[in-house]
């Protein structure tokens, strides 16, 4: 999802009249939080395997993104940071409403070519997931109902806060690449 997202950021960055030598002047503050965030995201898949932490690992996606909160906020002027916020905090207000689970439709899930994961989160077998069904209230809504179809390379389903984020990190790029730096000699 976001591979995707950082190339189409420098793409209308570069048709803007950026320049990709702007990124190098970008300070994100905090860099480690992202770090740290990534392998709370992370580490759920590798220590279900083990059995690790079994009774913890629904705790490790509210925490990541928690953590990814507390660095956004600290890079808060920085473009496209308040977009991101939005997103990041839809996501983890979902997963609050929901037992720290969030909502997919296995509907978007046969869209995006990804059927075969409808019967363990049905059966409560994926980390962090329940079927839209057993959303509570409207709040399924904010859950993973966009599918991203089979046919393109990177299928996946995507929730309203996911898209919210890759539009702020599109604008993060683009404007960076904008941003005049003088640099003195």
């Amino acid at each position: 999802m976001f591979v995707e997202t950082i190339i189409l950021g420098a793409f209308i960055g570069y048709m803007r009249k950026g320049s990709f030598d702007n990124l190098q002047f970008v300070n994100i503050r905090g860099m480690f939080l992202i770090i740290l965030a990534g392998l709370f995201q992370a580490a759920p898949l590798l220590l279900f395997r083990f059995s690790i932490f079994a009774d913890k690992l629904k705790w490790f996606t509210p925490i990541s993104l928690i953590i990814l909160l507390i660095c956004l906020f600290i890079n808060i002027d920085q473009p496209g940071m308040r977009i991101i916020v939005i997103g990041v905090g839809m996501n983890l207000l979902v997963l609050l409403m929901n037992g720290l689970s969030m909502p997919i439709m296995f509907k978007a899930l046969t869209i995006a070519g990804m059927s075969d994961m409808s019967m363990p989160i049905a059966m409560g077998e994926v980390i962090n997931y329940i079927p839209f069904s057993e959303a509570w209230g409207i709040s399924g809504y904010l859950g993973k109902i966009i599918p991203i179809p089979k046919f393109y390379p990177f299928a996946k389903v995507l929730s309203i806060g996911d898209v919210i984020i890759m539009i702020g990190i599109i604008m993060f790029i683009a404007k960076s690449m904008r941003k005049y730096r003088f640099r003195r000699m």
